[in-house]
């Protein structure tokens, strides 16, 4: 049985949580700034890939699994969806997406849980879920998809680093060799298998900056 890495996420991600959230409201130096804005560039990117494969979301209900700060959950409430829940393991990360809700005036249609997918207690489905910037930190993704397609009634979109970049290398030495937090990179061809032995049909896999963007729908 694989070693649980799921504390040692957790902990990194309520640690830094609020050193991740200046990605996106650019609140840190130009020079930082400017490196977000090369090095962290699909970042930004898969948000608005995202976007454009949901369309139109008026009236839907969507699962964001590993929400982080929130930021695609409050933008998915501003688009008419009628509600929106987002998951994440970090209390820190939690706590930034109900300020972000708060502010953004779209609290009333959305909800938060503090869980890893594999221990949400939760009878809901959701015609869309989400994992973008989770799979990053998932040693075996397997059990946590077939979950993910008992929740899922139309469309699953998630993100998934790619095995050999530049950043590969890079993100393992800083990430998990000093920061202690373990990350994990995929090929194109073990990522469609794991969703087909899930339950998921593969409709399109995008490749985005340094990542593989993959839309799938159960079937």
């Amino acid at each position: 049985m694989k070693k649980d890495n799921m504390p040692q996420v957790a902990r990194f991600w309520n640690d830094i949580a609020e050193e991740f959230d200046t990605i996106y409201t650019g609140r840190k130096g130009g020079f930082a700034r400017f490196l977000d804005q090369w090095l962290r560039k699909d970042i930004y990117q898969r948000f608005d890939w995202v976007m454009e494969r949901c369309g139109d979301v008026r009236g839907l209900r969507i699962c964001d699994i590993g929400c982080g700060s929130g930021r695609f959950v409050t933008e998915f409430v501003k688009r008419g969806a009628a509600h929106v829940t987002g998951v994440d393991v970090a209390p820190e990360m939690l706590r930034l997406s109900k300020e972000l809700v708060e502010k953004d005036g779209t609290a009333d249609r959305c909800d938060f849980a503090l869980a890893d997918v594999l221990n949400w207690k939760t009878t809901q489905t959701f015609d869309i879920t989400i994992a973008i910037g989770f799979w990053d930190y998932i040693q075996d993704p397997p059990e946590r998809l077939r979950l993910i397609r008992q929740k899922t009634n139309q469309t699953f979109l998630s993100a998934w680093p790619r095995f050999w970049t530049w950043r590969m290398p890079v993100r393992k030495v800083r990430l998990q060799y000093i920061r202690g937090c373990p990350v994990y990179f995929f090929r194109r061809s073990q990522i469609e298998k794991m969703l087909r032995d899930s339950g998921f049909e593969v409709v399109r896999c995008d490749t985005v900056g340094k990542l593989f963007c993959v839309e799938a729908r159960p079937i």
